[in-house]
């Protein structure tokens, strides 16, 4: 290894395209951001993306990128691409888009003309997964366009994720890391390859094997930069091309959490709570554990789907006196929101919050609930408990996977765009009641990408090297004694109890949505 070595990441977001390069120690040599939403509504809760768009989007950001790097773009040794998830890009024979991409926070939903086969439905319902399959197939984007496009179905020959396009684009190969698997798709979590036709919840998809891509190890080279790609992007024709994988998966090996002592935590627009694993661990029943980037690790994870963007909610609907105050003051109204929300005791004097304005797959009638309201909360009460309330919804959904995994976690590394304000971070201290860290940059993403780069080069052994070598606490946050006190006696007395004395209340209400009364 000369030290030179650059490696080139594509991270593609749901509000933007950027272009990383990093060094052999982590360090962010250069970001290139091009912002703007990658996808669009029609107000029918349906969320779609033109993929060939967002590569010109990859390619402009590139040439930006070897613009300033001037000489030093001839140490690019390696590419990646890690983008979003539950994000699906339907292709024909020419690998050409048959349609939009349909990203994930698409809520479009079909009731299948079909049955699913009895065998199967009786074994659903021993199981007790009756519900959490209807719901897995209502809301499965492959479903929906078989029942509602046939003629975009039909001449559909692959779907995959749109890391798999853009490296299409990229090496000619149609394949992507089995790390960045993670959609409503027949993926066998367990054993890390297509599901087998005669899987138990294969049917529920209704997509026939044939039409997924080829799937390679994270860590190791999927392909090399092809002429035209070099063309259109500037990067050098013949580089490699490094299977890495999905933007969690990513930050996960980004922040340093490849065994069991460290947990990454993602405050992102949606919020996650990521273990890794030797063995296969379900989070939750009927959950899978997606596949890791460390290489032969698994990645349990509890997401709650509208994580700090509730934050941007809040901002939006109760914030017009603090978004006013920031722009007299040039910060962002967060944090004015931050300086407000320090100025209010550990729990909201009593004001609690279960986060859930998007139900997950497996608890579909859930909602969010704000409670313990009295004369003296202000909305200032309501932001703090906003912030509480994502961090008890994580803490429970750690707790719970280390009782299923066996093991205790030392340490919680934060990152995403909430992570970068201290009260933040000093909250989640006290919450988890344990230290938690921020890594040298917020870019933990592309950091990730990275390393694999310079894994599959042999520039490092393997993951313990490449943790040692690139990734650096920066920020520690210790949790203070009175404060976590505080905070675990309000867990245990009232957070953890809600849910359970409420859920019937959610069905009834569930129930009524699905039969179109409300």
């Amino acid at each position: 290894m000369k030290g030179t070595e650059l490696a080139l990441i594509f991270d593609v977001g749901t509000q933007a395209t950027r272009a990383l390069v990093f060094d052999t120690r982590g360090n962010p040599v250069l970001i290139v951001k091009k912002q703007g939403e990658l996808y669009i509504s029609d107000g029918s809760q349906q969320a779609e993306a033109d993929c060939e768009s967002i590569w010109r989007d990859m390619c402009s950001v590139s040439m930006q990128a070897k613009e300033k790097l001037g000489e030093r773009w001839k140490d690019i040794v390696a590419v990646s691409v890690t983008s979003i998830r539950n994000s699906l890009v339907f292709l024909d024979k020419d690998c050409k888009p048959s349609r939009k991409a349909i990203f994930w926070l698409d809520k479009r939903e079909v009731e299948c003309p079909d049955k699913l086969p009895l065998f199967n439905r009786i074994l659903y319902g021993i199981a007790g997964m009756k519900e959490v399959v209807n719901v897995q197939r209502r809301t499965c984007y492959t479903n929906w366009v078989r029942v509602n496009e046939p003629d975009v179905w039909a001449k559909t020959a692959k779907i995959v994720m749109p890391s798999a396009f853009y490296t299409y684009k990229l090496t000619g190969r149609l394949a992507d890391s089995k790390a960045g698997q993670a959609a409503k798709f027949p993926y066998d979590y367990r054993r890390r390859t297509w599901m087998s036709t005669r899987g138990l919840t294969f049917p529920v998809f209704g997509t026939p094997v044939e039409k997924m891509c080829e799937l390679v190890e994270p860590c190791t080279v999927i392909g090399r930069i092809t002429a035209r790609a070099a063309e259109e992007s500037g990067i050098p024709e013949g580089i490699p091309v490094v299977a890495s994988g999905a933007d969690k998966a990513c930050e996960t090996f980004g922040v340093g959490a490849i065994d069991g002592t460290v947990a990454s935590v993602s405050y992102g627009t949606a919020a996650s709570v990521q273990i890794t694993t030797k063995k296969y661990v379900e989070p939750t029943p009927f959950m899978p554990a997606y596949t890791a980037v460390a290489p032969n690790r698994f990645n349990p994870e509890i997401q709650i789907f509208r994580g700090y963007w509730m934050v941007s909610w809040f901002r939006e609907q109760f914030a017009l006196h603090e978004q006013q105050e920031a722009k007299e003051r040039g910060v962002i109204a967060e944090k004015v929101l931050d300086e407000y929300m320090e100025q209010i005791p550990p729990g909201s004097k009593g004001l609690l919050v279960q986060p859930y304005w998007g139900p997950g797959l497996t608890t579909p009638e859930a909602r969010g609930l704000m409670m313990g309201f009295s004369d003296m909360h202000t909305r200032h009460h309501m932001y703090r408990a906003i912030v509480e309330g994502i961090d008890f919804a994580l803490l429970e959904g750690l707790e719970n996977m280390e009782r299923r995994a066996g093991i205790k976690v030392k340490r919680i590394a934060l990152s995403g765009g909430g992570s970068s304000s201290d009260a933040v971070c000093r909250i989640a201290a006290d919450i988890f009641g344990r230290d938690v860290y921020r890594v040298q940059t917020f870019e933990t993403s592309g950091l990730g990408a990275s390393m694999a780069c310079f894994i599959a080069l042999g520039l490092f052994s393997g993951r313990e090297e490449a943790v040692e070598n690139m990734v650096h606490l920066k920020d520690i946050f210790s949790p203070d004694p009175k404060n976590a006190a505080i905070y675990r006696e309000l867990y245990e007395k009232a957070y953890v109890k809600i849910y359970p004395s409420v859920r019937h209340i959610y069905f009834n209400i569930y129930n009524m949505n699905k039969n179109k009364k409300l």
